[in-house]
């Protein structure tokens, strides 16, 4: 029998580069697909979810200034979002 799956805080980095702010963010272990992302409509909040059977991990992070959704990129457990700066 298993337990309750644990929600981990994954590791998260935010780079400021003057047009367009960057986070990286480390999922080891999750598919692309089981991947959310979530730019609340105040768009300084920005909630990152990826869960599947065996782990969840949840991240929220309040950014400086508002933006808006630019990319996403997703590379060996490694999600990439790239939002321009408002």
């Amino acid at each position: 029998m298993t337990g309750p799956i644990k929600t981990i805080e994954p590791v998260s980095t935010l780079f400021d580069d003057g047009k367009f702010l960057h986070i990286i963010t480390e999922l080891p272990g999750i598919a692309e697909e089981k991947i959310k992302v979530d730019l609340e409509n105040s768009s300084t909040l920005v909630t990152i979810v990826a869960a599947d059977n065996a782990m969840k991990y949840k991240k929220v992070i309040t950014i400086p200034c508002d933006v808006k959704f630019s990319k996403k990129r997703f590379s060996d457990g490694v999600l990439e979002l790239t939002l321009e700066k408002n």
